[in-house]
Formats: structure tokens, C-alpha cells, sequence
């Protein structure tokens, strides 16, 4: 018996150092998308347009100066295309390896203890809540095609929860930001650490059935959230859901797991 919690403590411990480091590259790499979209967004304002226009309009060779910028400029975007094509599909590619990682953890169920699986669940819940906090949650970009200039970024910005609070509350929108605060980042680490000591105590904490009636509602604030970033849609304007939405919603689905367990092995 020892040696079978031994090997699954070890299994367990594998797989969820695993499941870390996919949810790192995938932060890492949509970080690094992120700030190539910003970049690229940054070329296409029409800021950026009319000094292009401006100087090839002033040279006195313009034809000649024209072609050999535009191949130039033309050569770089690929470039730059290329790599924020490359980081968008290593994000992806981490992101199946994470849930992929997380499937396997959750098969453990039926052949480890309680106490190591609910650790494991758990600590894959800390990381997917990590990386949804942290991560861009949405994209919004806001475009039209101008003549002369063609197509053309006016705005670009990109959100997460935690940049969302930063910003609403250096606006003193007080409210919100505390709101957002509060369901999404102190109540699930309360929550989780709580679990944690219930797992390995065996110690039923009353409270956590009073937080567990809140379950829902982080994914509540960050749906209202979202819904308040497009509400201006339109045909010029472009809203995305990014990666952080779906780290997050697979932490709110593993706590809720950890709760029901450790619910059921109480007896209650």
C-alpha cells in the first residue's frame, strides 16, 4: 500500500510539474503574440500611414525610393507575420499539451488516494487560475480600410482580469476593480487554499460550502466582463476571446471538483 501511494505521489508529482510547464510556455507565448499584435497594430494607425505617405510623397525619386521601400517594408511584415503566426501556433500547440497533461492527471482518480489526487487537482487549479489572471483574456482592434491608406487601425487594445483591475482602478472605478478583485482573485485563493488544508487534514471547513455557493460566480464577473469589453462590436470592429478565458474556466471546473470530493468523502 505504501508503495502504491509512494508511485502515485511520484506519478501524480510528474504530471502536474507537467501541466506547469505548458501553462507557462502558453502564458509565455501569448504574451509574446500579444505584444506582436500590439506591434503590428502600432504599424497599420494611421499615424504611422500618413508619415509613410508623407515621405514617399516628398522624395524626389519617388519611384525609385517606392519600389525598393515597399519591397523592403513588404519583406519585414512577412517576417514579423511569420513570427506572430509561429507564437500564436505555439500557444495552441502548449495549450493541447496542457489539457492533454490535465486529462491524464485526472485519470489518477481511479487508481490513486483521495488526499494525493485532490493535492494534484488542486495544484493544476493554482496554475490554470495563474495563467487566466494573468494572460489576455480578449483582443479588441478597431479598423477600417481608408483610401490611399488602405487598411488602417484606429484602436488597439488588448485585456486580462488583473490589467483590467489595474485600469479600472488608476480610472477610480473603484467598484468594479474591488468587484473583479474579489470574485476572481480573493475568493478562489481562498477557496483553493482552503481545499488544500481540507485534502490533507481531512478537517471539513464549514465555510468553504458558503464560498462553494459562489462557484460560479468568477466565471459570472469575467462573462460581464467580456460582454462590457465588445459591447461596442461592429463591422469595424474586431473582439476575440483569447486563452486566459478557457485557464480559467478549467480552474473554476476543478475546484468545483475538489469541493464535490471532498464533500462526498466527509460523508455529507
Amino acid at each position: 500500500m505504501l508503495n502504491k501511494n509512494l508511485y502515485s505521489s511520484i506519478l501524480s508529482a510528474i504530471i502536474v510539474l507537467i501541466i506547469g510547464i505548458m501553462a507557462s510556455q502558453v502564458y509565455f507565448f501569448s504574451m509574446k503574440y500579444d505584444k506582436d499584435m500590439a506591434s503590428r497594430a502600432q504599424n497599420y494607425k494611421i499615424e504611422s500611414k500618413i508619415d509613410t505617405y508623407i515621405q514617399q510623397t516628398n522624395n524626389t525619386i519617388q519611384n525609385y525610393i517606392a519600389d525598393y521601400l515597399d519591397v523592403k517594408i513588404s519583406t519585414k511584415e512577412v517576417k514579423e507575420f511569420q513570427e506572430t503566426l509561429t507564437n500564436k501556433d505555439k500557444t495552441k500547440l502548449y495549450a493541447k499539451l496542457y489539457f492533454i497533461s490535465l486529462g491524464v492527471l485526472l485519470l489518477t482518480y481511479f487508481f490513486s488516494s483521495k488526499e494525493i489526487f485532490l493535492v494534484s487537482i488542486l495544484s493544476a487549479a493554482l496554475i490554470s487560475w495563474l495563467v487566466g489572471i494573468l494572460a489576455p483574456i480578449m483582443t479588441i482592434e478597431i479598423f477600417k480600410d481608408l483610401p490611399v491608406f488602405g487598411y488602417t487601425i484606429f484602436k488597439y487594445e488588448s485585456k486580462g482580469i488583473w490589467t483590467t483591475v489595474e485600469k479600472l482602478w488608476s480610472l477610480q472605478n473603484y467598484f468594479l476593480a474591488l468587484m473583479i478583485t474579489l470574485f476572481s482573485i480573493a475568493i478562489p485563493v481562498v477557496k483553493t487554499v482552503s481545499l488544500y488544508f481540507s485534502a490533507l487534514t481531512k478537517v471539513n471547513i464549514k465555510y468553504i460550502d458558503f464560498i462553494g455557493k459562489w462557484s460560479m460566480a468568477d466565471v459570472f464577473i469575467v462573462s460581464l466582463l467580456l460582454t462590457n469589453l465588445s459591447l461596442s462590436a461592429d463591422e469595424f470592429t474586431d473582439a476575440k476571446v483569447q486563452i486566459a478565458i478557457y485557464f480559467f474556466c478549467t480552474y473554476v471546473i476543478l475546484s468545483i471538483l475538489a469541493s464535490y470530493i471532498i464533500k462526498k468523502e466527509s460523508g455529507k
